[in-house]
């Protein structure tokens, strides 16, 4: 469902978030589906309990998912879509420094995102 690259300039929690949260936005996770328990996703990705803990926070905070309680982590109707466009430039903010960190410039990091959009279907 979702992996981690330990090398990446991303920090591990920020990669599982965004992650999720694609899933959700993609209509892979749907409203009452079950997140994995948090001791068992941590094991599968090799990250520590707080670290998953804190990412099925951040989503919850973000209204992606809601905490059952026992009954685990839970997947809520995605948050109104026209509010992802305020993301954006905190997303584009992101991308700029990963390509200013892996040392591209303007023109190999434009051919990157154009290639990446070039991949996914169309919405």
């Amino acid at each position: 469902m979702v992996s981690v690259d330990p090398d990446s300039p991303v920090p591990v929690f920020e990669q599982l978030r965004e992650q999720i949260e694609r899933l959700i936005r993609a209509g892979e996770l749907r409203p009452g589906a079950h997140l994995p328990p948090i001791r068992h996703l941590a094991t599968d990705l090799g990250l520590a309990r707080g670290t998953v803990n804190r990412v099925y926070e951040l989503l919850a905070r973000d209204g992606w998912v809601r905490s059952a309680g026992r009954h685990g982590t839970v997947v809520q109707t995605p948050p109104d879509p026209g509010a992802g466009a305020s993301e954006l430039p905190d997303a584009a903010d992101r991308l700029a420094l990963v390509a200013r960190q892996l040392g591209l410039d303007d023109a190999a990091a434009h051919a990157a995102l154009d290639a990446a959009l070039g991949r996914l279907p169309r919405g």
